[in-house]
C-alpha cells in the first residue's frame, strides 16, 4: 500500500517532469524563431537580363496618370440670370429685411379696461408670493464678536431715549 508521502513525491516528480519538458519546448521554439528572423533579411536575388518587351514608355504613362493636365477654353460671359448670385445668403437677405423701412399709423387710446392693470398685476404678485411655504431652520449659536452686545445695545438705547426725552418728542 501507498503512503501519501509516496503518493504526493510522485505528483511532485511527474509535475517536474512535466515542466521541464514545457520548458525546453518553448526555449527550442525561440532559438528557431530567433534564426529564422536573423537570416530574413539576408536574402539576395540574382540579377535579371532586361526584357524589352513593352512597346510603350510606362513612365510617361505613369506622370501622366498622376499629374493629369487640362487646357480649359475662355468662355464668353452670359448674363442670364436677373440677380446677384453672390448675396444668396441668409445674410443679405437679413440686411436687405432690415433695410426695409414700415411706416405704421399711430394707434388712438383704446379705455376698454374698467381696471388698474398695473394694481391686479400687483395683487396677483403678492398673493402668489404669500402662498409660498418658508421653512427656516434655527440656526446654532456663534458666539464669534469679541464683546458683550447685549450690554452696548442697552447703553445706546438708553442713550438714545434720553436724547428724544429731552428733545421733546
Amino acid at each position: 500500500m501507498k503512503t501519501k508521502l509516496h503518493t504526493a513525491s510522485t505528483y511532485n516528480a511527474n509535475r517536474t517532469v512535466e515542466t521541464v519538458i514545457w520548458v525546453s519546448a518553448i526555449t527550442l521554439l525561440l532559438v528557431l524563431f530567433s534564426f529564422t528572423n536573423a537570416f530574413s533579411n539576408t536574402i539576395q536575388f540574382e540579377e535579371e537580363q532586361y526584357v524589352d518587351d513593352i512597346p510603350f514608355d510606362t513612365e510617361m504613362v505613369v506622370n501622366e496618370m498622376m499629374n493629369p493636365e487640362f487646357d480649359f477654353e475662355d468662355e464668353a460671359y452670359i448674363d442670364d440670370i436677373p440677380f446677384n448670385t453672390a448675396c444668396i445668403t441668409t445674410n443679405c437677405n437679413y440686411k436687405k429685411a432690415v433695410a426695409a423701412v414700415f411706416e405704421l399709423e399711430e394707434e388712438t387710446y383704446i379705455n376698454d379696461m374698467p381696471f388698474n392693470s398695473e394694481k391686479v398685476a400687483e395683487r396677483y404678485i403678492y398673493n402668489n408670493t404669500l402662498s409660498f411655504d418658508f421653512e427656516l431652520n434655527d440656526e446654532s449659536y456663534i458666539d464669534d464678536i469679541p464683546f458683550d452686545t447685549f450690554t452696548i445695545a442697552n447703553c445706546h438705547y438708553k442713550a438714545d431715549a434720553t436724547m428724544l426725552y429731552a428733545s421733546g418728542m
